[in-house]
């Protein structure tokens, strides 16, 4: 209903316009070079960050998926200046979803987006690395919708990009966050590389050392995002013989890239080996891109949330074949689509309508999404599982506000391929009037995402605070309830277990906690009864 009282409001300004000269009010004027201005999209960037660090919710931010507790985990390490740290006695007990924990302690992702949180952890807060990210990400994308047509269409991206996963999941520690303003950056440095001028050469570097970084954060998604960019660039370098920046980007991205050896050999012992790939074979074989389904038994026994998950996964694995690949397309593209708009049919209609007469270089942020989603059908996963969709979110708001502007400025009788506000001044003005419109859409938006961060964290907050105030030095055996929630864990390491005030293990059973406790005479045992919520001090019958 909203939405449609944006559409008709946009519809009736354009048609009160038509046939008048170009808009010269004071306001309209003001807006303009606003939006034209060289700050404004550092404006758009502030605004879009105070929105993600607001749907965060109060206090400190925290990691709620496996995903998330990883990466932190890894980036207390490298604010510690180390790559690894020494494991816990007995593995098993203190095993962790996504975590290297025998005989060291390291999280399995490539160091990317860690090595970035790194930073934020040495001033007590990685999570302002996230909301400085996301605030670069809609910066950037409102300079390059800029760029390619004007302030108001701009403005409009930016917006929409405040729906959905877009501005949900920037308000976490997973690493889209990182490679989705990487993403961005490399577009925008590859516009300007095209552009005349005496520093073309700088911005291919930034081109090559973009991608390079998300090579060490997603190296997956890095090959597909690589993919139209090199057809970009071979085909310019080939036709104007611009061999120097070609080979001064190779070797900047060959540099950061170089960094993926190192983590290897300082994590696994060997430089070939990736500590994915050793995670990946002790615990969850069927996780990679593939059809069909992999009976592989891991090498070790998955801790209890990290079971569940491989059974959920192992259903999903099952119907993951090339047979069923259209019923795959469709199912994750549904939901993907209401991830990206507010009305999938209206909006992914003037998607649509917006890529058909766009400005020719939008094709590869096209071309990008569309090799992004295919190349993802080959992972299995569950199909609402839309976060590897996350660093195309601006393509596909962009298409849309393209393609409502296209209607506007039919309705104003304005060219329909003139991008620029002063040749099409009536529909941008019809534009802002939309996006005004659109605030109390915004507004619930962004309270829906604070109330669901805020429940998603008031569990894990409460555990914590009670863990932080225990008598140290202890271990506390997590002995989890029927209803616990397995994609959020409570077990999680320490990056440095020797000076660990509470070490927390899973309760496998009074005989083998007492093996562990008998390892550790120095340490107060206590149990977590999740079924009971409650915290005691605990003696093993073996040990009575």
């Amino acid at each position: 209903m909203v939405l449609l009282i944006v559409l008709v409001a946009a519809f009736v300004v354009a048609l009160a316009e038509r046939g008048r000269e170009a808009p010269s009010h004071v306001i309209v004027q003001s807006v303009r070079r606003a939006l034209d201005a060289r700050l404004a999209p550092l404006v758009a960037g502030f605004f879009f960050g105070l929105a993600v660090w607001w749907t965060w919710g109060p206090g400190q931010p925290l990691p709620d998926l496996h995903d998330e507790l990883a990466y932190l985990l890894q980036a207390k390490l490298f604010a510690h200046l180390r790559w690894t740290a020494p494991g816990p006695p007995s593995p098993e007990f203190f095993a962790q979803a996504h975590v290297l924990n025998d005989p060291l302690v390291a999280s399995k992702y490539p160091p990317g987006h860690s090595l970035l949180l790194a930073v934020g952890e040495l001033v007590g807060s990685p999570s302002l690395i996230v909301i400085l990210l996301g605030a670069l990400r809609a910066g950037l994308a409102f300079a390059l919708a800029r760029r390619l047509t004007n302030g108001a269409i701009a403005l409009g991206t930016v917006v929409l990009m405040m729906h959905g996963q877009s501005l949900y999941f920037a308000a976490s520690f997973f690493s889209e966050t990182t490679t989705g303003a990487l993403l961005l950056l490399a577009w925008y440095a590859l516009l300007r590389w095209h552009e005349p001028g005496e520093h073309r050469t700088r911005w291919m570097v930034v081109v090559a050392l973009s991608l390079g970084w998300c090579a060490i954060t997603r190296p997956f998604s890095a090959v597909l995002f690589s993919l139209p960019i090199a057809a970009v660039v071979l085909r310019d370098v080939w036709r104007t013989r611009r061999w120097r920046d070609l080979m001064f980007g190779l070797v900047a991205g060959s540099a950061v890239v170089a960094i993926l050896p190192l983590w290897s050999a300082r994590t696994t012992g060997d430089w070939k080996v990736w500590p994915v790939a050793v995670y990946t074979r002790d615990y969850m074989p069927f996780d990679r891109p593939h059809f069909g389904y992999d009976s592989t038994p891991p090498r070790k026994t998955p801790p209890p949330d990290l079971a569940f998950v491989n059974l959920s996964l192992d259903s999903v694995q099952r119907s993951h074949t090339v047979a069923e690949l259209p019923n795959i397309a469709h199912d994750r593209w549904l939901f993907l689509a209401d991830q990206s708009w507010w009305h999938p049919i209206t909006e992914g209609s003037l998607a649509v309508l917006g890529l058909a007469l766009a400005p020719a270089a939008v094709w590869l942020g096209a071309a990008t999404t569309a090799i992004v989603f295919v190349g993802y059908l080959a992972h299995p996963t569950w199909p609402n599982w839309t976060i590897y969709y996350m660093e195309i979110a601006p393509v596909l708001a962009f298409l849309t506000v393209c393609g409502l502007a296209l209607v506007l400025r039919v309705l104003a009788r304005e060219p329909e391929r003139a991008w620029d506000w002063a040749r099409a001044p009536r529909a941008a003005v019809a534009m802002c009037v939309a996006i005004l419109f659109t605030i109390p859409m915004l507004r619930r938006e962004v309270r829906f995402d604070r109330f669901q961060h805020g429940q998603n964290a008031i569990y894990t907050r409460e555990f914590r605070n009670v863990v932080a105030h225990l008598p140290g030095p202890s271990v506390l055996f997590v002995r989890h309830a029927k209803f616990h929630e397995a994609h959020r864990s409570l077990v999680v390491n320490d990056p440095d277990f020797a000076t660990s005030n509470t070490w927390l293990a899973y309760d496998r059973g009074d005989s083998a906690n007492a093996a562990l406790m008998k390892r550790l005479p120095e340490r107060t045992a206590f149990l977590f009864d999740e079924q009971h919520r409650s915290i005691n001090l605990y003696r093993p019958v073996a040990v009575r």
